[in-house]
C-alpha cells in the first residue's frame, strides 16, 4: 500500500527528447504559475488563504519541508529528537534573510541579516499569543502548553520553544508525534524577524516592501490583482538546487486550458472537463482529492435537526445516481464516504479500503420515519427548503435528480436555485444557504485532517455542525489510527451533517517542455502550496 504513496504526492516528469543534447539542461528559466485570487497578505502567521499559503511558501521555508513522496526532510535546520518522543532540538543552517532591494544602502533591509533560531521563536510564539488573534493559532496544539496559552489559561512564555543558542531551536511536545516534522513545514511555522516586523508598523506582508522572507525565492513585484513576480535568492542556503531563475504568480487565469497550450501557463489544477479539453502535448495526472456532497446547514431550519437531513438523504435512489454519474464521463463515481480517495493514514498508507466504504441502498421506510420525526421536532407540517447548485451541466443535471428522488419517495419539493459556481462557493463559505449541491476539496494529507472541516470551532465549518461528541471522536481521530477513524466516520453518517454524493477527480497539469514540478493533492494539505518548483525545469 505504501508504493501507492505516488499517486498521492505526484512528481511530473515531461521530457522532451532530443532537446537536452543540444547543452540546454532546462535550468535558470522563468516558469508561470496560476493562483486563483489576490493574496490576502504574506503573513504565514495569519494567512489561510490558498493563493497566500502558495506564494508564502516560495518566499519562506520552515524548518522543514516536504519532498516529493510527502516527507519531512531537512529545511532550514536539521534535527534530532529523544528517546521519549517529546524533545525536538533544530539546527539552524547558515541563511540569510532575503534583502528588499533598496536603493538606500543606509536601510537595515538593504543588506542579508542572518536567520536566527530566536526569528523561529518569535514567529511561533506571535502565531500563538491570543492577543495576535491568528486564525492558526490552534497549529501549533500539541507543543508543550500552547493550547493554554492561546485559551488564556497560560504566559506566553511559557511556551514549550526555547532557542538555545543563535542556531540552535529546542521544541518541548505535550505527548509524542511522529507527524511533528511535517507539521512544521507548513506556513504558520515560518519564522518572523522580529525587528523588520516592528518596522513594518502593522503593515507586515501586505505590499511588497514588507515581506521578507528566508526562502528559496525573494518576492521582486506585486502588482495587486494581476501578478507577483519572484527571483531565485541567491543568499538562500541550497541556492545551488534551486533550477528556475524566477517564478511570476498570476492571479485569476479565465482559461488555463488555452493558457498551457499557448506556454502563458507552466503548470495548472485542471477540473475534468477543462482536462478533456486540453491538447495532448499537456501531460495530464489524476488527482482523487475532491468531494461532490449535498452540504445541510445545520445551523438553520430545518436542517437543525438530524432527521431531516437523514430522511432526504435515505430517500436518494442511489442506483440511478451511479448510473447518472457513470453517464457524465467517468470522472466522477459514487463517493465511499466523507474521506476522498487520496487521503492517508498511519502515515503514508490509502485510508479508503473496499471495507469501509460507506455505501448504504435507498431505504424509504426509515426516509420517510426520519421526515416524520423531524417535522414533529420542527412542529412543521411540512419540509420547505432551497436547494442551491452551480448552474454549469452536470451540477445542475445532478441537482435535478435529488429534486425528483424527494418528489418521488417524500413528497418533498424543494426550490431549486442555480448559480455560478463563484457565487455557489460564497453562499456555502458564509453559511447563507440551507441546502447546497456543492464540490469541495478537504485540506490536509489524512483522512482526520479532511474531517477537521467538522470541527465545532473549526474556521471552515461549512455545515456549521456543533456536535461534542463528534469533536471528541475527531480529536481521538487525529491521534489515533485506521479504527479511529473509521468509527468517525460512522459517527459522521449518524449526524448527517451532509451527504457524500460523488468521489471527483481534478488533474494537474504541466505545458510541454516542463519537468520537475510537484503537484500535491488536496491543494498541498493543511497550509502547504499545492506546487513545488524548485527542481523544474524548462526545455524550449
Amino acid at each position: 500500500m505504501k508504493n501507492r504513496l505516488l499517486a498521492l504526492w505526484l512528481v511530473v516528469c515531461l521530457l522532451c527528447a532530443g532537446l537536452t543534447g543540444c547543452g540546454d539542461d532546462g535550468t535558470g528559466k522563468g516558469f508561470r504559475f496560476p493562483i486563483d485570487a489576490e493574496p490576502e497578505g504574506l503573513d504565514p502567521q495569519m494567512a489561510t488563504d490558498t493563493a497566500s499559503v502558495t506564494v508564502i511558501a516560495a518566499l519562506f521555508e520552515g524548518l522543514t519541508r516536504l519532498d516529493a513522496d510527502g516527507k519531512a526532510v531537512p529545511g532550514a535546520a536539521t534535527w534530532t529528537v529523544s528517546e521519549d518522543g517529546l524533545t525536538y532540538t533544530f539546527t539552524l543552517k547558515e541563511a540569510a534573510w532575503s534583502t528588499l532591494k533598496l536603493d538606500d544602502p543606509a536601510n537595515l533591509w538593504s543588506t542579508p541579516t542572518k536567520v536566527t533560531a530566536a526569528d523561529f521563536v518569535f514567529g511561533w510564539k506571535r502565531a500563538v499569543d491570543p492577543a495576535t488573534g491568528s486564525p492558526l493559532a490552534a497549529e501549533f496544539d500539541g507543543i508543550k502548553n500552547a493550547k493554554a496559552i492561546r485559551t488564556g489559561k497560560k504566559k506566553l512564555s511559557d511556551l514549550g520553544v526555547k532557542a538555545t543558542g543563535e542556531n540552535t531551536l529546542v521544541v518541548t511536545l505535550e505527548q509524542p508525534d511522529s507527524d511533528f516534522p511535517a507539521r512544521v513545514a507548513t506556513t504558520p511555522f515560518m519564522p518572523c524577524n522580529q525587528a523588520f516586523f516592528e518596522y513594518t508598523a502593522g503593515r507586515y506582508g501586505l505590499e511588497k516592501e514588507y515581506v521578507l522572507g528566508n526562502g528559496a525565492f525573494w518576492l521582486a513585484a506585486w502588482t495587486h490583482n494581476e501578478s507577483l513576480l519572484t527571483y531565485k535568492y541567491e543568499h538562500y542556503h541550497d541556492a545551488d538546487a534551486i533550477t528556475p531563475e524566477a517564478v511570476r504568480f498570476v492571479i485569476g487565469v479565465e482559461d488555463p486550458v488555452a493558457a498551457l497550450n499557448k506556454g502563458d501557463l507552466d503548470a495548472a489544477p485542471l477540473t475534468a472537463a477543462q482536462a478533456a479539453k486540453a491538447g495532448e502535448k499537456v501531460q495530464k495526472h489524476p488527482l482523487r482529492d475532491t468531494l461532490r456532497s449535498l452540504w445541510f446547514n445545520t445551523a438553520t431550519a430545518p436542517f437543525t435537526t438530524a432527521e431531516t437531513r437523514r430522511a432526504l438523504r435515505d430517500s436518494i435512489e442511489w442506483g440511478a445516481l451511479e448510473a447518472l454519474l457513470k453517464d457524465k464521463g467517468g470522472a466522477e463515481t459514487r463517493a465511499g464516504g466523507f474521506i476522498p480517495p487520496e487521503a492517508v493514514v498511519a502515515g503514508t498508507d490509502l485510508y479508503r479500503t473496499p471495507q469501509n466504504r460507506l455505501t448504504y441502498p435507498t431505504d424509504v421506510t426509515a426516509a420517510k420515519a426520519s421526515l416524520k420525526k423531524g417535522l414533529t421536532i420542527l412542529e412543521a407540517g411540512s419540509l420547505r427548503f432551497e436547494l442551491l447548485a452551480a448552474d454549469d451541466p452536470v451540477s445542475a443535471d445532478l441537482a435535478r435528480y435529488l429534486v425528483q428522488s424527494w418528489q418521488k419517495n417524500l413528497g418533498v419539493y424543494p426550490t431549486l436555485t442555480l448559480l455560478p459556481e463563484a457565487d455557489l462557493t460564497r453562499r456555502v463559505h458564509s453559511g447563507s444557504y440551507q441546502a447546497a449541491l456543492y464540490t469541495h476539496t478537504p485540506t490536509g494529507r489524512t483522512g482526520a485532517e479532511n474531517l477537521s472541516v467538522f470541527a465545532s470551532d473549526a474556521a471552515g465549518n461549512l455545515a456549521g455542525l456543533s456536535n461534542q461528541t463528534v469533536d471528541t471522536a475527531l480529536q481521538r481521530a487525529l491521534e489515533g489510527g485506521r479504527a479511529e477513524l473509521e468509527t468517525l466516520e460512522q459517527m459522521l453518517w449518524k449526524a448527517c451533517p451532509c451527504v457524500p454524493l460523488g468521489d471527483v477527480t481534478r488533474y494537474g497539469a504541466v505545458a510541454a517542455g516542463v519537468e520537475g514540478v510537484t503537484l500535491r493533492p488536496f491543494g498541498g494539505g493543511r497550509y502547504s502550496a499545492p506546487i513545488d518548483f524548485r527542481k523544474a525545469k524548462k526545455f524550449e
